[in-house]
C-alpha cells in the first residue's frame, strides 16, 4: 500500500466520517516522526489550522490525536507557525468559555511546551505563554483555569526557568497571595509551582521569600490550614533552594519545632508536614542543619513513638506481652481516620536523613537512634514498620563503615553490646503475619550478621522457627519473602562459625532443597548458593570427617544439585549457581560421593564447553583441583587439559586468566598422568601469554612453569627450553615487578634444575648477562637481570657464588660481561669495537655492582678482600649511574654481614662530611641496610652498639643538605620501626629544635614510621603524633609541607593514629589549601615576565591529605569546611584542580547529600573549566595539559550527574545542557562515561575458593 500524501491528508481531515478524521491523524502523526518531511509555507498554515480545528472534534479520539500531533507539528514548522500555534492555545485557554475547551488547551499547551527545544522557540514561550499563564493563575471566576495555569506554569518554570528572570518578582507576588487563598487546590499547585521557581529566583527574591512564609508562619493570626499551607511551602522552599536556605533555618528550624509543639489533638497532617519540611533542611542543607541537628532529632525522635491511639508502655517487654500482642487482630486498629501513622513515617525518613547526613556525628548519635529504631519494630502499621527497618539498615552502615576503618569504633562497640536485644526484637518481627514485614526484618538481620558476624553465636535457637516459617511459607506473592530468607541464610552461614549452624542443619535442609527445586529462577538461585554455604558447615575443615549426624544429608544434597546440574533449559543464573555447589560438594564432600565422581566431572566438563557456563566451569574445575582430598581427575583429565589450553587464546581476558589458574591448579594435583602432547600444546600456549603488555597473566603464566617442571621431568628440557625466551625478553623489561618479577626469580633456578643442555648455569648465566647489557636493557631493567643471577647463584652452591662474585668483580674491573663463557674473571674473547664504547663498559660495570650487591644481600661477602675496595672505588666513579649502583650494591652487601661491612659505611659517612654528594650516597648504603632490616627482622637485627652508632650519625646529620636530609629521615623512620621506644624520643625532641631542616627532618622520619599493618610502634606513635601534626602551623614552608605529607601517609597506612586528632588538625589542613601572595614572586625574563608559585607545592599537598582523609575518615570530617576549601581548590592552579577534580568525583560517592547541598557554588568554577580554551599558538605541552583537565573535570561532573536528586540543581542541569551535552565536550563526555563504564565492568580473576 502506498504511503499516504500530504494532499490525502488534508482532504481526509475535514471528513464526515470521524473514522476518516482519526486515520488522516494517525498518518500525519506518522509523518512528522520522520526526519525528512518536506513541505511549504502553505502546506504548514493550511496545517495548523486544521490540527488546530480537530481539538473541537465530537470525538474525544480524534481530538486525542490531534493534541499528540501538535506537539511533534510545533518542532517541525517555522517559528511563525509555531508562535501562531501558541498563541491560539493560550487564547482558549484564557479566554475559553466553557470548561471542556479550557481543559483541551491546557493539554493541548502542556503538550507543545514538553516538546519545544532552542533558543528561537524557548523565546517565544516565554514571550507569548508566560503572560497569558499569568493572567489565568490570577483567574477568580474559573478555579479550573487558575489550576490548569499553574499546572502549565510549573511545567514551563522547569524547562525554561532561567529565561524568566523579569518575571521572578511578578510570578513571587502571584504564588505567595495563592498560599494565603481559600481554594485547597489551588494552594497544592502554588507550593509546587513555587518549588519549580525558587531555584532561578536571585538570592534577594529568595530571601523574601522566605522571609515572607516566615512572617506569615510566625504571626499571631495563622489558623491551622494557613499554617499547614505555610508549613508546606517552607518546605518546598528549602527542598529546592539548597544551601541557599541554609541562612534562614535559624528562623524556619525554631518555628517549624515551635509548630509541631503547638499542634493540636488528632492534627496530624501539621505534625506530618512539619517533620518533612525538618527532612527537607537537612536533606538540602545539611551543612547549615548541624546547628539545629538537637532540636530536629528531639522531634524525630517524639514523632517516632507518636500513636495516640494505642497505649503502649515502651518499657514492658514480657512474655506475656508478646502473646497478647500476637493474639491481637489487626482488626483492633482498622480505624479509617487514623493518620498517626504518617507522623511515624516522616519521622523515620527524617532520622535517616541525619543518620546519612552526620556520618561525623555517629558515636553521638548511636547510643540515641538505635534503641529508639529497635523499640519501634513493633510499629503496628506496616510501611511504617519498613521504613524503621530502612532506618536502622542505614544506621548499620554508617556502623560498619566505620568498623572497616577502625575496629575500635565506640559505635560499633555499642552495636556489639547491642546485638543480643536488636535480635530479639527481630525475632519477634519474624512471627509477624505480614509478607513485607518479615522480609524487611530479614534484610535487617542480614545487614546486622554482616556488620557483626558473631552476633548469631548464642541465638540461632530462637532464630530457627521464625526463619524456617519463612523459608517453608507457600502463600500467594510469597516469593520475594523467600529470596530475602535465602539471602540472609546465605551470609548468616558465611559469616558464622560452622559450629554454631551445624546441630540445625537437619532441620533447615528440607526448605532448602526445596527452594533449589523451585521452578521460579531466582529462588533457586538462592537456595543454591546457601546448598553451597551449607557443604562448609557441614564438613569446614577436610581434615576432619564429616559429623555422623549430617553424613545421611549428603546423598539428597547430590540429588537436589544434580537435578539442577543435568537441566538444561534453565536460567543462566540457575545453570552457574549449580556449576558452583557441584564444585564445592566435591572438593569438600568427595570421600562421601565416589561413585558419583566420574559422572559429575563429566557433567561439569559439558558446561566447560558451554560458551554461555564456560566460565564458571573453568573456576570450578579450579576449586576440585585445589582440594585436599584424594580426589582422582583421571576420567577427564585429557579433554579438560585440551579444553583450558583452547581457552587462553580467546579474547576474553578474565577467562584467559581464568583458564590459566585453572590449568596451573589441574597441573599441580595431576600433571604427572598428563600425556605429553597434552602438557606441549598447553606450554605453547602458556609461553605466549609471558609479556610486559600483561602483568596480571604473566605471573599466572610463569607459576604454570614452576608448577609442569617437576610434574615433567621427561619433558623439563624441552619446557624450560621454551620458556627461557620468554623469561630472557621480560627480564629486560622496565615494567617488570611485583609478582611477575617474583615468579620469574623463581623460574631461573627451576631451569637450571632441567639440566637441559642449553640450561645449563654457564649457559643460563651467559644469557642473563647479555641481557643485562643489551641495548635495549634500562636500569631498572637491570636490577632484575642482577636479582635473577643472584638468585641462581646462591642456588646453586657455595662454588658457583665464588666463580660468580670473581667474575663480577673482574667484569666491574674491565667492563667486559662475556667471562661467563670460560668462567674466568673478567677474561674472554676479543671485544667488538661496541662492545669497548664507553656506554657498553659502564652498563657491564652497573650491571656487575647491582648482581654483587645482590649477591650480597643474600650471603656473606666478606671471604672477598677485594669486594670493599672495588665498592669503595665506584663511589668515585665519574658516572652517575655507577655511583648510584656502588651505593646500593653497598648497602646490600652490608646486610650479608653487619658487622664487617656497616661499621666501614658509618666512618665514611663520617669522612665525607665536608662533601655532600658523596655523603648522599653512603646514607642511600645505610638506608639500604636499615630498609631491608626492618622487612626481614627474624633473621638479622642490629646490635644495640650498632644501633646506637647508626642513631647519633643520623641525629647529627638531620642539618645537612635538602638531597641528605630526606635519606637520614628516611633512615631514621626506619630505624624508629626497629628500636621504637629510642629512637621515638629522640625524634620527639627533635620537633621543636629551633632549626627548620631539623624539624622538617623529624617530620619526615614519622611519616617513614607509619607503616601498613600492625606494629609495635603503633602504641607508641598514637601517644606522640600530636606534636608533629602541630607543626602545620610551622612558619617554615618546608615544615608546614613535610607535616601535611606526614598527615597523609599515617591517615592512608593507619588512620585511627589520626583520627582522634582531626577535629584539632583540619583547621591547619584548610590554612594550606589558600593561595599566599607573599610566595609569588615574579621572574624577569626579558620580552615576558614569569610568575613563579612557592607555595603550590604545599597547596598540591594538603588537597591530596584531604583526598586520603575522605577516604579513611570521612566520619570524622566537617563537610562545610572541607566543601568551602574545595570550592577555592577548583579555582586555582592546574596542577591543583586535577587531584580537586578527583577529590570532587569521590566526594559524590562519599557524602553526595553533603555535596548536593553546596553543588550550587561548585558549578560556576566546574564551568570555567570546561569551557577555558588554549590560545591558538599554544605549544602541544599546554594543549595535553588542558586535554588532561578536560577529562578530570568530565570525570568529576559525571561522578555528580549519578548523586540521588542532582537534577533539583538548576545550575547544575544548566551546565549538563548547555555546556557538557553540546558541542565538542559532548563527545568528550560520552568517552569518559563509556570508559568509567568499562573499568566498572572489567574485574580480574577473583580469588579462589
Amino acid at each position: 500500500m502506498a504511503a499516504p500524501t500530504l494532499a490525502s491528508v488534508f482532504e481526509r481531515l475535514v471528513s464526515k466520517d470521524k473514522d476518516l478524521r482519526e486515520m488522516s491523524t494517525y498518518d500525519l502523526i506518522e509523518m512528522l516522526k520522520k526526519p525528512e518531511w518536506k513541505r511549504d509555507t502553505d502546506q504548514e498554515k493550511k496545517l495548523c489550522e486544521l490540527i488546530l480545528k480537530q481539538l473541537d472534534d465530537t470525538s474525544g479520539d480524534v481530538s486525542s490525536l490531534a493534541v499528540k500531533c501538535l506537539g511533534l507539528l510545533v518542532r517541525k514548522v517555522h517559528w511563525e507557525q509555531a508562535e501562531r500555534i501558541l498563541d491560539l492555545l493560550c487564547a482558549r485557554l484564557v479566554s475559553g468559555k466553557k470548561e471542556q475547551d479550557r481543559e483541551i488547551a491546557s493539554i493541548a499547551l502542556k503538550t507543545v511546551i514538553n516538546e519545544i527545544s532552542g533558543a528561537e522557540l524557548s523565546g517565544l514561550v516565554v514571550k507569548n505563554v508566560v503572560p497569558k499563564l499569568l493572567q489565568g493563575m490570577q483567574s477568580k471566576e474559573h478555579a479550573d483555569l487558575a489550576t490548569a495555569s499553574l499546572d502549565i506554569m510549573n511545567d514551563v518554570l522547569l524547562k525554561f526557568g532561567p529565561m524568566l528572570g523579569t518575571e521572578h518578582t511578578q510570578l513571587k507576588a502571584i504564588l505567595l497571595q495563592e498560599l494565603i487563598g481559600t481554594r485547597a487546590g489551588i494552594r497544592k499547585r502554588a507550593i509546587t509551582c513555587l518549588g519549580s521557581l525558587v531555584p532561578y529566583l536571585s538570592d534577594a527574591l529568595l530571601d523574601s521569600v522566605s522571609l515572607e512564609i516566615l512572617k506569615e508562619l510566625q504571626g499571631p493570626g495563622a489558623n491551622s490550614e494557613a499554617t499547614r499551607v505555610l508549613i508546606q511551602a517552607l518546605s518546598a522552599v528549602g527542598r529546592a533552594a539548597g544551601w541557599r536556605f541554609g541562612r534562614h533555618l535559624d528562623m524556619a528550624v525554631p518555628s517549624v519545632v515551635e509548630h509541631w509543639k503547638a499542634a493540636g489533638e488528632g492534627d496530624d497532617e501539621l505534625r506530618d508536614y512539619c517533620l518533612q519540611a525538618l527532612e527537607a533542611f537537612v536533606l538540602r542543607s545539611p551543612l547549615d542543619s548541624k546547628r539545629h541537628l538537637d532540636s530536629i532529632f528531639d522531634i524525630a525522635q517524639q514523632s517516632l513513638s507518636y500513636d495516640p491511639n494505642y497505649a503502649d508502655d515502651m518499657e514492658q517487654d514480657t512474655e506475656e506481652d508478646e502473646e497478647d500482642e500476637e493474639a491481637m487482630s489487626d482488626d483492633d486498629f482498622s480505624d479509617d481516620d487514623d493518620t498517626s501513622w504518617k507522623v511515624r513515617r516522616s519521622a523515620a525518613k527524617c532520622l535517616v536523613a541525619i543518620i546519612n547526613n552526620y556520618a561525623d556525628l555517629l558515636n553521638s548519635l548511636y547510643p540515641k537512634v538505635s534503641p529508639l529504631l529497635v523499640a519501634r519494630f513493633k510499629e503496628r502499621e506496616e510501611n511504617v514498620k519498613i521504613d524503621v527497618f530502612h532506618a536502622f539498615i542505614e544506621l548499620l552502615h554508617q556502623v560498619g563503615g566505620a568498623a572497616s576503618r577502625d575496629r575500635a569504633s565506640q559505635a560499633f562497640k555499642q552495636l556489639q553490646e547491642e546485638s543480643p536485644e536488636v535480635l530479639k526484637a527481630s525475632f519477634r518481627q519474624l512471627r509477624d503475619k505480614s509478607l513485607k514485614t518479615r522480609a524487611g526484618v530479614l534484610l535487617t538481620l542480614k545487614e546486622l550478621i554482616s556488620v557483626v558476624p558473631k552476633c548469631l553465636s548464642h541465638d540461632v535457637e530462637q532464630l530457627l522457627p521464625g526463619l524456617t516459617a519463612a523459608l517453608n511459607d507457600r502463600s500467594s506473592n510469597s516469593s520475594q519473602l523467600r529470596i530475602q530468607a535465602l539471602q540472609f541464610l546465605s551470609v548468616a552461614l558465611e559469616k558464622s562459625d560452622p559450629g554454631v549452624w551445624q546441630p540445625h542443619v537437619p532441620a533447615l535442609s528440607k526448605p532448602i532443597l526445596t527452594a533449589v527445586a523451585e521452578r521460579y529462577s531466582k529462588v533457586s538461585a538462592e537456595g543454591l548458593r546457601v546448598c553451597e554455604a551449607l557443604i562448609h558447615v557441614i564438613r569446614p575443615n577436610t581434615s576432619s570427617s564429616v559429623p555422623p549426624s549430617l553424613q545421611n544429608l549428603v546423598r539428597p544434597l547430590l540429588t537436589s544439585v544434580k537435578e539442577r546440574l543435568d537441566a538444561q533449559d534453565l536460567d543462566q543464573e540457575v545453570k552457574e549457581c549449580a556449576i558452583s555447589c557441584t564444585a564445592t560438594m566435591l572438593a569438600k564432600l568427595a570421600e562421601s560421593l565416589q561413585a558419583d565422581v566420574p559422572a559429575l566431572l563429566q557433567v561439569l566438563l559439558d558446561r566447560l564447553r558451554n560458551s554461555t557456563t564456560r566460565l564458571t566451569a573453568v573456576k570450578a574445575f579450579t576449586e576440585i583441583a585445589e582440594s585436599p582430598l584424594p580426589l582422582d581427575l583421571s576420567p577427564v583429565l585429557e579433554p579438560l587439559l585440551a579444553e583450558l589450553t583452547s581457552y587462553l587464546r580467546k579474547a576474553n581476558r578474565q577467562l584467559r586468566q581464568a583458564s590459566l589458574a585453572a590449568l596451573e591448579s589441574v597441573m599441580s594435583r595431576q600433571g604427572a598422568a598428563a600425556s605429553s602432547a597434552s602438557v606441549t600444546a598447553a606450554v605453547d600456549e602458556v609461553v605466549a601469554l609471558v609479556s610486559d603488555t600483561d602483568l596480571l597473566t604473566t605471573p599466572l603464566a610463569l607459576h604454570f612453569c614452576l608448577t609442569v617442571l617437576p610434574q615433567q621431568p621427561q619433558n623439563a628440557e624441552q619446557i624450560a627450553a621454551k620458556f627461557l625466551p620468554a623469561a630472557l625478553r621480560l627480564v629486560k623489561s622496565p615494567l617488570l615487578q611485583g609478582a611477575a618479577l617474583e615468579e620469574l626469580l623463581a623460574l631461573f633456578p627451576a631451569i637450571l634444575e632441567s639440566e637441559g643442555t642449553n640450561t645449563s648455569f654457564d649457559s643460563l648465566l651467559a644469557s642473563l648477562l647479555a641481557a643485562g647489557v643489551a641495548a635495549e636493557t634500562g636500569k631498572a631493567a637491570q636490577h632484575s637481570v642482577a636479582q635473577c643471577i643472584a638468585r641462581m647463584t646462591v642456588n646453586a652452591g657455595a662454588d658457583r657464588i665464588s666463580m660468580v662474585v670473581k667474575g663480577l668483580l673482574g667484569q666491574l674491573q674491565s667492563g667486559n660481561a662475556t667471562w661467563s663463557s670460560n668462567g674466568g674473571e673478567g677474561r674472554g674473547r676479543k671485544r667488538s669495537a661496541t662492545e669497548e664504547s664507553a656506554t657498553g663498559a659502564e652498563s657491564a660495570r652497573r650491571l656487575a655492582l647491582l648482581g654483587l650487591g645482590e649477591i650480597g644481600r643474600c650471603t656473606d661477602l666478606s671471604a672477598f678482600p677485594q669486594l670493599q675496595q672495588a665498592l669503595t672505588s665506584a663511589l668515585t666513579s665519574p658516572s652517575e649511574q655507577i655511583k648510584a649502583a656502588a651505593s646500593l650494591a653497598l648497602g646490600a652487601v652490608s646486610i650479608g654481614n653487619l658487622d664487617a661491612y656497616l661499621p666501614f659505611v658509618i666512618q665514611q659517612i663520617n669522612e665525607q662530611a665536608a662533601n655532600p654528594k658523596d655523603q648522599y650516597l653512603l646514607l642511600k648504603a645505610l638506608n639500604e641496610v636499615i630498609v631491608s632490616l626492618t622487612s626481614d627482622m627474624g633473621n638479622k637485627q642490629l646490635s644495640p652498639a650498632h644501633q646506637q652508632e647508626v642513631l647519633r650519625l643520623l641525629l647529627a646529620n638531620c642539618e645537612v643538605e635538602e638531597e641528605c636530609r630526606n635519606v637520614v629521615a628516611e633512615c631514621m623512620g626506619h630505624l624508629a620501626l626497629l628500636f621504637p621506644a629510642e629512637v621515638l624520643p629522640a625524634l620527639l625532641q627533635r620537633h621543636s629544635d629551633p632549626s627548620p631542616s631539623a624539624r622538617a627532618a623529624a617530620i619526615t622520619a614519622v611519616k617513614a614510621a607509619v607503616v601498613p599493618g600492625p606494629h609495635p610502634i603503633d602504641d607508641l606513635l598514637r601517644d606522640s603524633i600530636e606534636p608533629f601534626l602541630e607543626l602545620m602551623s610551622d612558619p617554615d614552608r618546608g615544615v608546614r609541607k613535610a607535616a601535611v605529607q606526614m598527615l597523609s601517609s599515617a591517615a592512608h597506612n593507619k588512620a585511627a593514629l589520626v583520627a582522634e586528632q582531626l577535629p584539632r588538625v583540619m583547621p591547619r589542613v584548610y590554612a594550606q589549601t589558600a593561595v599566599d601572595q607573599s610566595l609569588i614572586r615574579v621572574v624577569d625574563l626579558g620580552p615576558f615576565k614569569h610568575k613563579i608559585d612557592d607555595g603550590l607545592e604545599l597547596r598540591k599537598a594538603a588537597f591530596e591529605a584531604m583526598d586520603v582523609l575522605l577516604d579513611n575518615c570521612v566520619d570524622r570530617l566537617d563537610f562545610q569546611a572541607f566543601i568551602l576549601h574545595l570550592e577555592s581548590g577548583l579555582k586555582d592552579h592546574y596542577d591543583v584542580k586535577l587531584p580537586c577534580h578527583l577529590l570532587l568525583a569521590k566526594l559524590a560517592s562519599a557524602a553526595p547529600g553533603q555535596l548536593l547541598s553546596a553543588l550550587d557554588r561548585l558549578v560556576e568554577p566546574l564551568e570555567k573549566t570546561l569551557t577555558a580554551r588554549v590560545k591558538t599558538d599554544a605549544v602541544k605541552q599546554e594543549v595535553d595539559r588542558n586535554e588532561d583537565m578536560l577529562r578530570s573535570a568530565l570525570r568529576a561532573t559525571d561522578a555528580i550527574t549519578r548523586i540521588p536528586g542532582v537534577e533539583t540543581c538548576p545550575p547544575f542541569k544548566l551546565l549538563m545542557d548547555n555546556t557538557v551535552l553540546t558541542g565538542t565536550l559532548a563527545d568528550r563526555y560520552k568517552a569518559v562515561r563509556e570508559e568509567r563504564a568499562e573499568a566498572e565492568g572489567t574485574t580480574s580473576v577473583p580469588a579462589m575458593k
